[in-house]
């Protein structure tokens, strides 16, 4: 440290001093950055995965979408996940350490307890890389919720306003977790806990939750076609119904519409049919009706306006309301008992295991999937978890998809500690799949690789030969392409319903490579990823007779360019 007084500065270092002053953050969070080991390793070892492929949950009735299980750091998956799915994730959902003092995780292998001096900066370090890489991940429209309780919540929401933005945050939601109560020393007993969420930019917006017709509070029917309507008074009621206007006019709305109530014909203009009805209320006042002349007879002819007559009300004339049933944006308090994880979370967790207590605090399946549901309303969306513990998003989503028919894809990242991932979390995600008890298994398909490393080399070159062929699993999760077609050391073919994959590492054969594609019995387009010691990864070479069309980028240039993006900066912005 420097012991210098200001009268010992040069002028010039007391204007540095000032210049960094300037630079320092003038409201907001400010704690002791921590570096993180897992972190500061990348500059000497590059993270990428492999697959575990006795680990594979294939389903032969369906093809796609392949979900994802990644066991490591998460903060190695966050990196190879910025090369693989770089604003891809429409939601991410995440239910990390609550840092209660309880020395239930740990920082650079240490556990971090109550009496800490640095507990908190620990934590937002941690938290801080991590989110940074998160937001790269995520659509423009993306959102990601983070549930937390009062031990780190008003760090956490500060901290989210730096690196989201104050004016992306779309609510903090009170979720009764825990209708019994966590005890506590001179403190309220715990029921709740929080959901922050947050959007990536302004074109995130809280979904409206889906509503079945005959839940809703208002009376609503079933036509004979199967649709649902509102039957609402074709008479105007409240603000803006008098037939005056404020020069004391008549309305063009206020007319007579001539009805048969025997046999319900309605019409605006014949005025033989016995009866004459004008928007008049129950107290003698005149209203105007809600449509034209026009636009009532047309609504007739449709079958969308109709007489209800009762003893009550006399004879009225209604019309058919068919909005109201595109659902309801979620409330901030989150109370029904199926959202409790002592009691839904844990228990489920126990039925599919078939073993207690195997892990602590699970969240429960039903709040997961309202909160998948307020993110996303589309039914093809990736959703992240990087925090997956038990795997419980991984459930939801698929009991998602089956409630109603979607094809969203899961993609769960988790350490093995404790052995986590491979006695919890796999279990899970593969007893849903094929059923548990007298559950039903859900059609799925799973992945599931494990992060590994490339060490850095003395030359840039050397890197690049050693790192291409290591990331070979990174380019299949990047185009989801698992069904092998060519498998070969130096040439690599596989493909999905998208198309082919193809991945080259030797561009002195590429032509030869190409005119092997070209003898494959289809016509789908390929997208090539060929070796290359620049950023070069055009096909100018080939010929133009060429019954594929394809798409070409070096390797592992695009890997480097986003590593040295984030490492070089912990990765933080």
């Amino acid at each position: 440290m420097n012991n210098k007084t200001l009268n010992e500065y040069t002028k010039e270092e007391l204007i540095g001093i000032i210049g960094s002053l300037k630079k320092q953050k003038k409201f907001g969070l400010v704690w002791e950055d921590k570096p993180e080991k897992v972190a500061t390793e990348c500059g000497q070892k590059l993270p990428v995965v492999k697959e575990i492929t006795d680990k594979a949950i294939d389903d032969v009735g369906i093809t796609e979408p392949t979900n994802f299980i990644i066991e490591g750091d998460n903060y190695h998956a966050l990196s190879v996940l910025n090369y693989t799915h770089a604003g891809k994730i429409d939601a991410i959902y995440i239910d990390p350490p609550y840092n209660t003092g309880a020395r239930d995780w740990r920082y650079n292998n240490n556990y971090v307890d109550g009496v800490d001096a640095f507990r908190h900066s620990k934590w937002l370090s941690f938290m801080e890389k991590r989110l940074w890489l998160a937001k790269t991940l995520l659509k423009d429209s993306g959102i990601i919720c983070v549930t937390i309780d009062d031990y780190e919540l008003p760090h956490l929401w500060l901290l989210m306003e730096e690196i989201f933005g104050y004016e992306n945050h779309l609510g903090t939601v009170v979720i009764r977790n825990n209708p019994k109560g966590r005890m506590t020393e001179r403190k309220f007993s715990l029921v709740h806990e929080y959901g922050l969420f947050f959007g990536k930019n302004s074109s995130a917006e809280i979904k409206k939750l889906p509503e079945k017709p005959e839940e809703k509070t208002h009376n609503y029917k079933q036509d004979s076609d199967g649709s649902w309507y509102l039957p609402v008074n074709l008479r105007k009621q409240g603000v803006d119904s008098s037939a005056y206007n404020r020069r004391g006019e008549l309305s063009a709305r206020y007319f007579p519409i001539y009805v048969d109530p025997s046999s319900g014909v309605i019409s605006t203009t014949d005025s033989s049919l016995p009866l004459e009805l004008f928007p008049i209320d129950s107290r003698g006042e005149k209203r105007i009706w809600r449509r034209s002349k026009d636009a009532i007879d047309e609504m007739y002819r449709k079958g969308e306006v109709f007489v209800n007559n009762t003893k009550a009300n006399g004879i009225q004339l209604y019309f058919k309301f068919r909005g109201g049933l595109d659902g309801k944006r979620p409330q901030s308090i989150w109370t029904e008992a199926c959202f409790s994880a002592s009691d839904y979370g844990t228990k489920i967790l126990d039925k599919i295991l078939g073993e207690r207590e195997k892990f602590n605090y699970p969240k429960a399946p039903e709040a997961v999937k309202r909160s998948i549901l307020s993110m996303s309303s589309d039914k093809n969306a990736i959703i992240l978890d990087f925090f997956a513990g038990s795997g419980t998003t991984g459930q939801a989503v698929m009991e998602l998809n089956k409630e109603d028919g979607g094809h969203r894809q899961f993609i769960l990242c988790t350490n093995n500690e404790n052995k986590i991932a491979e006695e919890v979390t796999y279990p899970r995600i593969k007893a849903v799949v094929e059923g548990y008890g007298d559950t039903a298994g859900i059609s799925a398909n799973v992945r599931y690789f494990r992060t590994d490393f490339v060490e850095k080399d003395e030359t840039l070159d050397k890197l690049r030969r050693k790192l291409s062929p290591a990331c070979e699993d990174m380019i299949r999760i990047r185009e989801g392409a698992f069904d092998r077609v060519i498998d070969e050391d130096k040439f690599k073919v596989y493909k999905n319903s998208r198309g082919l994959t193809a991945v080259i590492f030797d561009r002195f054969e590429l032509a030869d490579y190409i005119a092997r594609i070209e003898e494959l019995e289809t016509n789908a387009p390929v997208h090539l990823y060929v070796f290359s010691y620049t950023n070069y990864g055009r096909l100018d070479e080939l010929s133009d007779d060429l019954k594929h069309t394809y798409e070409s980028q070096p390797i592992p240039e695009g890997i480097l360019e986003i590593y040295k993006r984030i490492f070089s900066k912990g990765g933080k912005r």
